[in-house]
């Protein structure tokens, strides 16, 4: 793997340079911004039904409602962002090494002491900053919005407190740590497509037809889908850890992953990373630059 680090660092390089990927961040900050804005929206438009329908019967207009516990908005935000940014993973790793095999760029690498395991194992490490920045970002965009549109405070039904405020803090930190391993899996499920694509357009309509693919169909392998990692990752059929999250911040009891579950949820998609990541440098090591 000579020349891996070489390559990470040259592919930090043109990320933070593309204006593209700029884009992309100011796309996922906005995306679950707007999602919890829309559950105000919601509330709002809910009042203002009260107020008309009092008003057509000569009734006292009702006083404007408390705002809401910003949780349930939140982990809703968050988790649109999350899927948003998990299809965005996706596609950028199987494209990037796809494109830069058709372009000659791949090639031109190993002329510059970078073995071709290297071009793999390289872009493999830029999976993680890459996975947290998606993380941070829609949760920025889903934290500030929430604070701004709702109050954070205990789960309260009915005058009883059904979780505190720190258990809730608590319950989101491990649904977002949760996160993070599938998304790294996923980017490298994009990396051992692009090793078998000729185009970066056809590694990212397999990728994505994969992908989706499973995400369609997961349902009839029932608990045997959570030998695979995607059955982790925020999808359009999300049953992630950080869509169990809004169950749980509305006070529904038979929301979240179970001990062993959350346990799966860790443990299973690294590995299955470097299996992902092995197989896909094993194939470009054979095939024509």
């Amino acid at each position: 793997m000579h020349g891996m680090w070489r390559v990470f660092r040259a592919e930090c390089m043109r990320l933070m340079a593309s204006r593209s990927a700029a884009a992309s961040a100011i796309f996922l900050v906005m995306v679950p911004a707007l999602r919890v804005f829309a559950a105000h929206a919601a509330a709002s438009a809910e009042h203002a039904a009260a107020v008309h329908s009092a008003l057509s019967k000569g009734r006292a207009i009702p006083e404007l409602p408390p705002l809401g516990n910003a949780y349930g908005p939140l982990v809703d935000g968050w988790s649109a962002g999350l899927v948003l940014g998990a299809l965005m993973l996706l596609a950028y790793s199987a494209r990037s090494l796809a494109s830069d095999r058709a372009t000659g760029l791949a090639r031109l690498a190993t002329t510059r002491s970078a073995s071709r395991s290297a071009l793999v194992w390289g872009r493999a490490l830029l999976g993680l900053p890459v996975s947290l920045a998606v993380i941070l970002l829609t949760g920025l965009g889903a934290t500030v919005a929430a604070g701004a549109w709702f109050t954070f405070g205990p789960l309260v039904e009915d005058g009883y407190q059904l979780m505190s405020h720190t258990e809730l803090v608590d319950e989101l930190v491990k649904s977002v740590l949760a996160t993070l391993p599938p998304l790294i899996a996923l980017w490298s499920l994009g990396l051992l497509v692009a090793s078998m694509s000729r185009s970066g357009s056809g590694a990212l309509f397999l990728a994505l037809g994969i992908f989706l693919g499973f995400d369609l169909f997961k349902d009839l392998l029932g608990d045997a889908r959570y030998y695979c990692f995607a059955s982790f990752c925020p999808s359009l059929v999300d049953d992630s850890c950080i869509a169990e999250m809004a169950g749980v911040a509305r006070g529904m009891s038979d929301a979240g992953f179970s001990e062993n579950l959350y346990r799966m949820n860790l443990m299973l998609p690294i590995p299955e990373a470097l299996v992902l990541i092995t197989l896909a440098g094993w194939i470009l090591s054979r095939r024509s630059l």
